[in-house]
């Protein structure tokens, strides 16, 4: 026997192949059968009816496989003429398949037995033929014992079906309340399949262990009943009598065909079996890796090889996790202590691709340190960044992250304190590399709070070393934590000067410095200079008397005592404008729907249209009360001024003129709408200076959405004879709320473009332009404004009565119902 042993990082690799068959007559006959019978029967007991207790199930299959092993094997039970017993002997053992006769046979009878005891429980008479057939199972098994001592079956065989049998026997006493000679067979039976578990591999190993727990309570049973304490010492003492020698010598050669047969591998104190042929080809590459990097002469070389047993490793985790998942699916889950055989080794192998990957990192960053110093200095052109040492120690900082989470390796204190190490000493370089990185971005606060981190972690690495054999490879890495705490500390220094400065290039700065000035001490306590001036007679303290500047002052008074103060009136020092624009107060009205003329500008609602018909109604009114007074009265002198305005007979263009006398501008709003009016200019007014200037305008658009030119914008502000403050704002909104500015041309020349020449106005041409050009109306206000027009049976409008009720002013109205 040839044996071969690889140990590298803690692991032993034993692979024993066979050097070949040894042609030996004196051996008599060689081993070629084996005959696992624990395993058969319990995956035949578990797939057929006993996982739910259904031993007629069971014994109907084994006897339908019994009738088929007899057809295949030509090795039946008589002819068509009548039944005739033929037992398998040594002669006709002439293949392994009929040592499954008397084993099924053993199945069959057993699981008849086991039907009966569930039935004796209400048919006690049952139980005689349980015990019947329990008797003719153990006939079969010690028939089956005395096959496998022949010499074509092995050692592991020979063992399985002694503790078969013992186990079977053990049974048959354990029914007829033998309990010595109960005890004595399922120790035995016991001791066997406890030398066997220690002799498989651990897949294996479960199921007899299994077996031994399901020995115990009927060892204790019949412990209990023989109530003798020598018998119960003779008992213990199973082990120590003769036979053990021979269990032990067939052990051995299990253990050695075993191991001709399967590479094992044992890391960190256990050993689990490789069967997947990609496993061991990587395996093997791993084992000549260092012979590969002695032989490398290059960083090319050696990046080169990593890269290659990299490739392998993932193909043999690939091959691992398919048989893992395709073992799930037809394996009956069990609830495990610990990790099996392959999933331990999944684990192993996840553990060497992490380290293969650190270590190609380190090789990497090797490289990487060498030419960045060169750039750094000048010697090389090639730009090397520091961003690249970040990415190879973020994958490291990573890897061992993963490492630490490692199935079957969460209580391991030694190899997790290492990690956790190894994991500080990456990040310190990691944020290392980030402030050099921070630091050519000119990102100086953050450049300085990354050098501090790298300080922490070196500072928490320094003076401990790796203990673990895993990782001891990385002992250098920590030993050149002292050289990164001094690169740190020369960084941080130059980070933290250049975070007060505020300025990249210092020489560039204090070039540009100048000692002459002409500011006065006062307007320059911020800066230093050596001014020989302040210790003369007339020193450069502040300049006397100092420059006068425009301070913009708000009305407070305005805002304390705007609804209990009456203002005179200005509209008779207000010039009359005949600009049909909207102007600022269009702009307002548009913007929160304020004063009663149209503005396309301005969002429809209930108000707004309340407001625009509310001075139809009252001339309306005013009209049907002239009709109802005197038809002629005498006219008011022209040199003395009327109460209010009056209206000349000649519609032809003459002009409204409006005149307050003793009134002022408040007045002619309510307190509620004068507030509204107040809150509405201090949202326009940005600068809060109370007056309106092209910025606050400009920024009320730009808040809307709007692009304002500045002709716009120039044409607003003129629209009021002077600084718009809120009472000019509130004089505008009454004069043009009045009539005082509109033109009663352009109305009565805008009618009359509707007349069809008879005086009259189509009402359809009416209706369609209000709701299409323009201010567009909806249906419900032509509707409303329809219900004061005086309208004939033909849809058609008196065009100059339509004129007269839209050109009187609210003060002939005033004086219309004062005279009635």
């Amino acid at each position: 026997m040839a044996e071969t042993k690889v140990n590298s990082s803690g692991s032993n690799i034993n692979a024993k192949q066979s050097a070949g068959k040894k042609n030996d007559s004196s051996k008599g006959h060689e081993s070629v059968y084996t005959l696992p019978l624990l395993k058969l029967i319990k995956d035949a007991q578990q797939q057929h009816g006993l996982r739910h207790g259904d031993y007629q199930r069971y014994r109907t299959y084994c006897s339908s496989r019994l009738h088929r092993l007899r057809k295949v094997l030509h090795f039946p039970q008589g002819d068509k003429r009548g039944f005739k017993k033929k037992e398998v002997t040594l002669d006709s053992l002439k293949d392994e398949k009929f040592l499954y006769l008397p084993l099924i046979q053993a199945e069959r009878a057993w699981g008849y037995a086991m039907q009966l005891k569930q039935e004796s429980n209400t048919e006690p008479r049952k139980k005689f033929h349980l015990v019947a057939r329990l008797r003719k199972a153990v006939s079969h098994t010690i028939h089956l014992e005395y096959i496998c001592e022949s010499p074509l079956c092995d050692a592991r065989t020979k063992l399985e079906a002694q503790a078969y049998s013992a186990w079977m026997q053990g049974t048959l006493y354990f029914e007829l309340q033998e309990w010595k000679q109960a005890s004595e067979k399922l120790l035995l039976s016991q001791t066997i399949y406890e030398k066997l578990a220690s002799a498989l591999n651990e897949d294996e190993q479960i199921l007899y262990k299994q077996r031994v727990e399901e020995l115990n309570p009927n060892l204790r049973y019949c412990a209990y009943n023989i109530g003798d304490s020598s018998a119960q010492q003779d008992l213990l003492n199973m082990r120590s009598k003769g036979g053990k020698s021979e269990l032990d010598a067939l052990i051995a050669q299990t253990r050695e065909k075993q191991a001709a047969s399967l590479l094992e591998v044992t890391w960190r104190g256990r050993t689990v079996p490789v069967r997947l042929e990609k496993i061991r080809v990587f395996l093997l590459a791993y084992q000549g890796l260092d012979s590969s990097l002695g032989k490398a002469n290059d960083f090319e070389a050696k990046l080169s090889a990593y890269e290659t047993i990299l490739l392998d490793c993932k193909e043999a985790i690939q091959s691992l996790k398919e048989d893992l998942a395709a073992a799930a699916k037809a394996k009956v889950d069990t609830q495990q202590s610990q990790l099996n055989s392959q999933q331990y080794l999944l684990s192993y192998l996840t553990f060497l691709r992490a380290t293969l990957t650190v270590d190609r990192n380190l090789v990497m960053v090797e490289v990487f340190k060498k030419n960045f110093a060169a750039f750094q200095s000048g010697e090389s052109k090639k730009v090397t960044k520091p961003q690249e040492g970040v990415k190879l120690y973020d994958a490291m900082v990573q890897i061992s992250g993963e490492l630490q989470q490692l199935p079957g390796l969460e209580n391991d204190k030694s190899f997790q304190s290492d990690l956790e190490l190894l994991a500080k000493i990456f990040k310190a370089y990691r944020c290392y590399y980030m402030a050099l990185t921070c630091q050519g971005n000119s990102q100086w606060t953050e450049a300085l709070a990354l050098y501090q981190r790298a300080e922490t972690y070196v500072k928490q690495a320094e003076g401990k070393k790796l203990s673990d054999s895993e990782f001891t490879k990385y002992a250098l890495a920590g030993q050149d934590l002292a050289h990164l705490h001094s690169l740190v500390n020369a960084g941080k220094c130059a980070a933290h000067a250049q975070n007060i400065l505020g300025v990249d290039g210092i020489k560039a700065a204090m070039s540009g410095l100048s000692i002459h000035t002409k500011k006065s001490l006062s307007l320059r306590l911020d800066e230093f200079m050596e001014d020989s001036s302040l210790i003369t007679a007339t020193p450069n303290i502040i300049k006397l008397p100092p420059t006068m500047t425009p301070v913009p002052c708000k009305p407070l008074f305005f805002d304390l005592a705007l609804n209990h103060v009456r203002f005179p009136s200005l509209a008779d020092s207000m010039e009359s404008k005949k600009n049909t624009g909207a102007g600022i107060t269009g702009f307002v009205k548009g913007l929160w729907g304020w004063g009663s003329g149209p503005d396309v500008n301005a969002p429809y609602s209930a108000e707004r249209h309340a407001e625009k018909w509310a001075d139809v109604e009252k001339k309306k009114k005013k009209k049907k009360k002239e009709e109802d007074a005197p038809a002629a009265e005498a006219a008011p002198a022209p040199a003395a001024p009327a109460a209010g305005s009056t209206k000349s007979g000649s519609t032809g263009g003459s002009k409204k003129e409006v005149k307050r006398s003793g009134s002022n501008v408040f007045s002619m709003f309510s307190q509620k709408q004068v507030a509204e009016f107040k809150e509405g200019f201090q949202l326009m007014d940005r600068d809060k200076d109370g007056i309106l200037g092209k910025n606050d305008l400009r920024a009320t658009y730009d808040e809307l959405g709007r692009i304002a030119s500045e002709k716009e914008l120039d044409e607003m502000l003129n629209d009021a004879p002077g600084p718009i403050n809120f009472t000019m704002l509130l004089t505008m909104f009454a004069e043009r709320q009045s009539g005082g500015a509109d033109d009663d041309e352009v109305v009565i020349n805008a009618f009359k473009s509707f007349d069809d020449g008879s005086g009259h106005i189509d009402g359809e041409n009416l209706r369609h332009a209000l709701m299409t050009w323009g201010e567009k109306f909806s249906g419900k206000e032509v509707d409303d404004a329809f219900g004061e027009m005086v309208i004939d049976n033909q849809n058609r409008i008196d065009c100059q009565k339509l004129i007269e009720m839209l050109t009187s002013s609210p003060a002939e109205e005033t004086e219309g119902e004062a005279a009635a």
